[in-house]
């Protein structure tokens, strides 16, 4: 079996971590640290919106065109809009769905990606139910399943499809551990019929997608069945 050239943004930690250990690729993030591990890795700023390109032109001539666009770059930040800065909701647009774009729009090039590619950006369930403290996460979210099923009929024959995990155990909900507290966790893995997911679910998701060749414009919710 021939083994895919796999372009993973966002992999130091979470699914984008589990990603490339499990389907391999170039794992792309701002920080060095996690991805010394990878045999491949480039490091990148996403909010760098203006250099998306230029990057993926770079790290083809390195490695050649790819197969697999897969994003899971992203930022949360809990705070109620009143008090959330103007830089801090331009942090999540440009993190969560403005790179997306960018990138999506320049791994269409057929100078960038193979044929029979597909590209995968990894949503959330919070785009099906805005909660107070996420809006503008839950915004970006939305927005990007709205991309994911248009890009897929202007950009096709590319594949664009999206999967939307419920809650996860990952570095970036840790950072916000005075929310999502273990009695807040539990209550959620009891109203998911199949228990909570987790990162190894999403990416066996991700791998379905990659070799789904009649499923386009899809966003795939994976998380246990929760009550929402």
């Amino acid at each position: 079996m021939t083994k895919l050239n796999n372009l993973v943004i966002g992999a130091s930690s979470g699914i984008g971590e589990a990603a490339v250990k499990k389907l391999g690729g170039v794992a792309v993030a701002r920080t060095e640290e996690r991805l010394k591990q990878f045999e491949k890795y480039e490091l990148f700023d996403v909010s760098k919106l203006q250099e998306i390109e230029g990057f993926l032109k770079r790290v083809v001539k390195d490695y050649g065109k790819f197969d697999n666009l897969i994003f899971c770059a992203g930022v949360q930040n809990i705070k109620p809009l009143k008090v959330m800065k103007v830089d801090e909701i331009a942090q999540i647009l440009n993190t969560n769905l403005m790179s997306a774009m960018i990138f999506a729009k320049a791994f269409s090039s057929k100078r960038v990606s193979n044929a029979n590619a597909s590209m995968i950006f990894i949503s959330s369930i919070a785009s099906y139910k805005p909660e107070s403290g996420i809006l503008i996460y839950s915004a970006s979210k939305a927005a990007l399943n709205n991309f994911i099923k248009g890009a897929a009929k202007e950009l096709s024959p590319i594949r664009i499809n999206g999967v939307a995990p419920g809650f996860l155990k990952t570095q970036m909900t840790e950072k916000f551990s005075f929310v999502y507290t273990d009695d807040f966790i539990d209550s959620l893995d009891k109203n998911s019929p199949a228990g909570l997911a987790n990162v190894d679910d999403i990416v066996n998701t991700i791998e379905f997608l990659i070799n789904s060749n009649h499923i386009t414009g899809e966003i795939i919710t994976v998380d246990g069945g929760a009550v929402l």
